[in-house]
């Protein structure tokens, strides 16, 4: 075989990857996963499993025989300062884990949900592991986010019960990919929280009611500049992008993670990760505490959200013709009197 015939036939060449090799993919990028959020936790007890110390003793509350939105109220500074935060489903797959210390617990659910994370986005080639490379991963990881195992849920039909775990970020990618997996799956888990806990929707109601309020991007300056990408709404990226700017979110690049869906190809992939760590360090300048998220608000538009409803104007048609902007600014871009 030839050197061009080789690399034509390499996992680098950008063709869709097989199954055994997005395999290899997940198993790496689950292993990435494990490293970053036992980084984070193992060195800072106090902090026990962060973000999934909710589903954790959410989880140990129900095999208790015990109501979690009861069990969990503010007793601490955080992850101690809040009631539980999530649908009751959102304590399912902590279930397993719940008898593990919970950095342990933490670490084992954030390999699992990014090997699923890294065979989802694998499919169609090694560029879009980009992402890895974000400010949006690297929070995901290391406070141990739902968002990876959500974007997998978009792209797996056997993960698509996810997206009830997270509803806001769950809606944004129902629009994105209508799944009637996602609503038989979230539907048959309501109902088996039902079954434990019959309340558990008022006091999900109630216990949300209590916390800080996610904005929507919309409600910021210039929030509505995601909204242009319903020019294309045909687009399964752009309904995304719009959709993401509309639902509740925590404007602190891990909710964004979605928005590397988005892409079409490595260099596209490349400038949301590149944006991401321009918009952290920006932010940065102006916050004096570990947590940037208000004065990120700003450049995650600028940065992120303003590049991907680029990408959703401009992307081509499904059947490979060129996207109406492109062909309006090659118009406005071509002398009178010559063809185009």
């Amino acid at each position: 075989m030839s050197l061009a015939e080789r690399l034509k036939a390499s996992p680098l060449s950008g063709r869709p990857l097989r199954r055994s090799e997005r395999l290899v993919a997940a198993a790496a990028v689950g292993a990435l996963g494990a490293a970053r959020a036992w980084g984070a936790l193992h060195p800072a007890p106090q902090l026990m499993g962060k973000d999934f110390t909710y589903p954790w003793r959410a989880a140990r509350a129900l095999l208790d025989g015990r109501n979690p939105y009861e069990v969990i109220v503010p007793s601490g500074p955080y992850p101690l300062e809040s009631h539980f935060p999530y649908p009751l489903p959102a304590a399912f797959p902590a279930l397993p884990l719940a008898h593990l210390p919970v950095d342990v617990a933490a670490t084992a659910f954030m390999a699992a949900t990014c090997a699923l994370f890294g065979y989802a986005i694998a499919r169609d080639g090694l560029w879009r592991l980009w992402a890895l490379a974000s400010v949006a991963f690297v929070l995901a990881t290391s406070l141990v986010q739902w968002s990876p195992l959500l974007v997998a849920g978009a792209l797996l039909p056997g993960a698509a019960w996810a997206l009830s775990l997270k509803p806001t970020l769950g809606a944004a990618l129902f629009v994105y990919r209508p799944s009637r997996w996602a609503v038989v799956g979230g539907l048959a888990l309501a109902a088996v929280a039902l079954a434990l806990v019959p309340t558990w929707p008022l006091d999900w109601v109630r216990a949300a009611r209590t916390l800080p309020g996610h904005p929507s991007l919309v409600t910021q300056p210039w929030g509505w500049v995601p909204l242009l990408a319903l020019a294309r709404w045909r687009l399964p990226e752009a309904r995304l992008v719009a959709a993401l700017a509309l639902v509740p979110q925590n404007l602190y690049y891990y909710d964004q993670l979605l928005l590397w869906l988005v892409p079409w190809n490595a260099l596209g992939t490349l400038t949301l990760s590149a944006g991401s760590w321009l918009a952290w360090i920006a932010a940065s300048r102006d916050c004096p505490t570990n947590f940037c998220g208000p004065s990120s608000a700003p450049w995650i538009l600028a940065l992120l959200y303003v590049p991907a409803t680029a990408m959703a104007l401009l992307r081509a048609e499904p059947d490979g013709s060129p996207a109406p902007l492109r062909r309006l600014l090659a118009a406005r871009l071509t002398p009178r009197g010559t063809h185009a």
